[in-house]
């Protein structure tokens, strides 16, 4: 399987987090079955982390994303390469030695597969942070969970997933369907918005278990955004999600219905980030 696998990591000023998650991808590009190179995108850092890999790594290839597009860069940096199957990873994952040959063997065995999303587990190795992940609307309101009720009991057992930000994608669906979504940006939810896109070509989307990573979990961007902007953030990607990608009656009668009851109780709460996520996105639907 002959340069059939590249991986590519994302990065964004991540001096701190590579020293700490680098070696172990390196040194599973060099345990697999057939030879993985790694491309790290860089997202126009302004820190020292791409020195500290030249001088470590000189194997890997640096390329400089045009501009910090976060999870669009890629986008553009996937039409430049030739490997059917990429591993998109983030700087803030460490992985299993063993954990790329798992994925890449669900394209062997299913040429449908368009992604194939590894175990996640807590960077201390502690707990499952997310195995399959399940897509419902309840409410009116759609959400996207890998932490339902005993989703721990599920974590060994292979299955198809909903989505994941993180993982094995077939490049040239991945490209086919047009990539991440810029509306989305600077993110959240744009991961969700190109799995539902690829499960409605009827591609398949798998979780296997073998693979093992360790997230620490939006390390950059906390330090960037912060956690009340975040979740601003999270709630106008989800309105923006659903109202691209829903529609008909008994979507919009439920949704309607239940929207002002969800306003007034998170306001009652003193929980802005949902109304001011709502406005937000009503501004950017305007727009459009």
């Amino acid at each position: 399987m002959s340069r059939q696998v590249r991986i590519v990591i994302l990065n964004y000023n991540g001096e701190t987090l590579l020293p700490l998650c680098l070696p172990s991808i390196v040194e599973s590009a060099k345990t697999a079955s057939s030879p993985v190179p790694i491309t790290l995108l860089d997202n126009q850092s302004q820190d020292q982390g791409l020195d500290y890999v030249r001088r470590t790594f000189p194997e890997i290839k640096i390329e400089t994303a045009p501009a910090n597009k976060v999870l669009c860069s890629y986008n553009e940096y996937l039409p430049k390469i030739e490997e059917p199957v990429v591993i998109l990873l983030n700087n803030d994952i460490r992985v299993e030695a063993d954990f790329i040959d798992p994925l890449a063997e669900r394209f062997l065995s299913d040429p449908g597969t368009f992604l194939a999303a590894p175990r996640v587990m807590s960077f201390d190795g502690r707990r499952v942070e997310a195995g399959r992940s399940k897509g419902r609307m309840r409410c009116g309101i759609f959400r996207c969970e890998a932490r339902y009720p005993d989703y721990e009991k599920e974590a060994l057992i292979p299955s198809e997933t909903f989505t994941s930000g993180f993982g094995a994608f077939s490049r040239e669906k991945f490209l086919a369907l047009g990539g991440y979504d810029e509306r989305y940006l600077p993110g959240i939810m744009e991961d969700v918005d190109l799995c539902l896109r690829a499960r409605r070509a009827g591609y398949r989307l798998y979780y296997e278990p073998r693979s093992v990573v360790y997230h620490m979990g939006q390390a950059s961007f906390k330090k960037r955004f912060g956690p009340s902007k975040i979740a601003e953030m999270a709630h106008r990607n989800t309105f923006l999600f659903m109202w691209k990608n829903f529609s008909g009656p008994r979507f919009w009668i439920s949704h309607l219905a239940f929207l002002p009851l969800r306003i007034f109780a998170a306001l009652l709460r003193g929980r802005t980030a949902f109304a001011k996520g709502f406005l937000a996105a009503l501004r950017i639907q305007w727009k459009r």
